[in-house]
């Protein structure tokens, strides 16, 4: 290709509507019915002297943490999951994508449990949750150059922070893939 082509933005709207994160992911040959899209934010129960805001636990590495922790089975054993962090006016950036393995209730991986730097993190969910549910987690690939550079619209209610990445109000606001740029 040539790199006047390299240069062309997607378009924001296709056929007259807002390009959805399911454009997006069929665009680059994945199913959006068959992945999970969870926001992750900072729980007022997780707060502590270390993490006041979502932006400390990211700076600290943690946010990957953070979204393997669920009060409840809330994704299922094998998922596809992607990542994102929130953002102001309900927005989102993607972190990461992932496949999600749910582990036997109550059993903490042991790199969580050995993550000093995010122990309060741990130690607080744990506290405030009915029913722990911890994932292991293995990055999948083919989304690699939007990881820090998508950003959705999250759909409303905001609380309702895993949602199916099919879903028609996940609306793509910033971070489009060049057209001509293809992932196997």
């Amino acid at each position: 290709m040539s790199a006047a082509l390299d240069t062309i933005a997607a378009p924001s709207k296709t056929a007259g509507r807002a390009r959805t994160l399911a454009d997006l992911l069929t665009a680059r040959g994945l199913d959006a019915a068959n992945i999970v899209a969870i926001r992750n934010t900072l729980h007022a129960d997780d707060m502590s002297r270390d993490f006041r805001t979502l932006a400390d636990v990211v700076e600290a590495n943690a946010l990957p943490m953070l979204d393997r922790m669920q009060d409840g089975p809330r994704i299922a054993h094998d998922a596809l999951v992607l990542s994102f962090a929130a953002l102001d006016d309900g927005r989102a950036r993607l972190t990461g994508f992932r496949r999600f393995l749910m582990r036997r209730e109550g059993i903490v991986p042991t790199d969580i449990v050995y993550d000093y730097d995010a122990a309060h993190l741990l130690h607080a969910f744990i506290a405030r949750a009915a029913t722990p549910v911890f994932y292991d987690t293995f990055d999948e690939a083919g989304l690699d150059d939007l990881i820090e550079q998508l950003v959705v619209q999250w759909p409303q209610p905001l609380e309702r922070h895993i949602v199916d990445a099919n879903d028609p109000r996940l609306i793509v606001a910033a971070g489009e893939p060049k057209l001509n740029h293809v992932t196997r």
